[in-house]
């Protein structure tokens, strides 16, 4: 009876590790096939939602062209997606995706002012 009743455990611990095994196949396979291979534009990894970029982008965006935030972002900047547009001057709010803001909210900003003459941003702001 104890030889019986051992055995039966060595074939049930042994089924439940293919169950397992074939379980952790499949989702594995799963996963694969809803993994998009690769992505497209210049995002990195922290900035994959529309219309955000990161803490670095934003840092280091003095300088660089509208079209380059267009790429990043998603959509077109203009007159009508501008906090405020002057002949001189125009303004974005762009989320940041890898901080959070001062209450510990998941909408921190970055403020870009771009000069429409040169399409090229001349001051940026974090507000805090």
């Amino acid at each position: 009876m104890k030889k019986l009743l051992l055995c039966g455990m060595v074939l049930l611990s042994t089924s439940c590790a293919d169950f397992q095994k074939n379980m952790s196949d499949g989702m594995k396979a799963v996963n694969t096939a809803l993994t998009p291979k690769s992505s497209t534009g210049t995002q990195t990894a922290a900035a994959k939602q529309s219309g955000t970029i990161t803490n670095e982008q934003c840092k280091t965006s003095v300088g660089k062209s509208r079209d380059y935030f267009e790429q990043i972002v998603g959509f077109k900047l203009n007159e009508t997606n501008s906090s405020g547009y002057t002949s001189f001057s125009e303004s974005y709010n762009l989320r940041i995706s890898d901080r959070k803001d001062r209450f510990g909210g998941n909408f921190p900003i970055c403020i870009i002012n771009i000069d429409p003459q040169t399409n090229k941003v001349t001051t940026f702001s974090m507000p805090t």
